[in-house]
């Protein structure tokens, strides 16, 4: 279990987990302008910076030989970079069942597997983009190598990723590119939230793991829920998990006593497998009499939406809401 959530936290945040954003802030700010971490707002260098450390980076000129070191930062830079300016991704990336981004990475020759700093240092990058949750002796091998590393905001609410897509854009010099991404986003936002305004009853929803893990509102996923019009079963009960917060365990008789209208779940499998978890659910005798089995309302959401970091949370909400009222 415990080497489950860690891959499961790795994907679903990519830059780091449990950065918190309550319904409110879903409710009000999230189409609120977002933070500007740049001292210019110019595509002109230099440019500088003060990264997630606190740390003041600057770039002299515009960077043409990137390398990121998450998942969530090779969905921000191919969304508005061209592949020929980044030397290297995550091997996450490649995978079109839990990326976006999978069919821009085939020019790019250098597929990261495990961040180590002979790799990064061999790559000669201009930029090296990294989370929170780098190995503190890998930092401090690019530092002493004189390389300019970037440590992104640890900010995962649906504010903080698409802040953190502004970021990225103001560091590698597309700042118009991301404004059109973040306007249509947006845009979408706002027609989400006029077509649940108009439901009578909201759908009481319920995020499953294959290990029995949920999630509170205060992750991407829960914010995805409410969102598209639900209202998430583990917030409405006040269930918090131990050892992860946001993260609950739920036993077979919570899950029961939840009651949920609609169930939710990924099955992306790190090894490629193909998962059988859904079908065990629906042939679990102990589950029958819940709702969401009674009325077939058990669905398998696209994994690269579903458990995004970066901007495409937005496709995730939306394959929600078409889930609950049927669009």
């Amino acid at each position: 279990m415990k080497k489950y959530l860690s891959q499961l936290m790795m994907v679903l945040l990519s830059v780091c987990l449990l950065a918190a954003c309550g319904e409110e802030a879903t409710n009000n700010q999230i189409t609120e302008k977002v933070e500007q971490t740049s001292k210019t707002e110019t595509s002109e260098y230099p440019k500088t910076f003060l990264d997630g450390r606190g740390v003041e980076v600057t770039l002299n000129e515009k960077p043409t030989r990137i390398v990121s070191t998450t998942l969530a930062m090779d969905e921000y830079l191919l969304a508005i970079v061209d592949p020929e300016r980044i030397s290297a991704v995550t091997k996450l990336s490649t995978d079109p069942a839990i990326s976006n981004v999978a069919e821009l990475t085939d020019s790019i020759k250098t597929k990261i597997d495990s961040v180590t700093a002979e790799l990064v240092i061999s790559l000669n990058p201009d930029l090296i983009l990294v989370p929170t949750y780098v190995d503190p002796a890998v930092l401090e091998q690019l530092d002493a190598a004189g390389l300019t590393t970037y440590q992104l905001k640890d900010d995962t609410s649906f504010d903080g990723i698409l802040a953190g897509l502004e970021e990225v854009a103001a560091l590698v010099g597309e700042e118009k590119k991301a404004e059109e991404i973040l306007t249509d986003i947006e845009e979408r936002i706002a027609d989400l939230k006029e077509k649940t305004a108009v439901q009578d009853v909201k759908k009481r929803v319920l995020y499953l793991t294959q290990y029995d893990s949920s999630v509170t509102d205060n992750t991407s996923i829960g914010e995805m829920i409410s969102l598209a019009g639900g209202i998430n079963v583990i917030t409405e009960a006040g269930i918090t998990g131990d050892e992860y917060p946001d993260y609950p365990n739920l036993s077979k008789e919570k899950v029961v006593e939840l009651n949920p209208d609609v169930i939710i779940t990924s099955d992306w499998q790190y090894d490629g497998s193909k998962a059988t978890f859904v079908e065990a659910w629906k042939n679990d005798s102990a589950l029958k009499n819940i709702s969401a089995f009674k009325n077939d309302e058990v669905h398998v959401i696209d994994s690269a939406n579903l458990t995004t970091a970066a901007h495409f949370v937005i496709e995730g909400a939306e394959d929600i809401y078409n889930v609950l009222y049927g669009e």
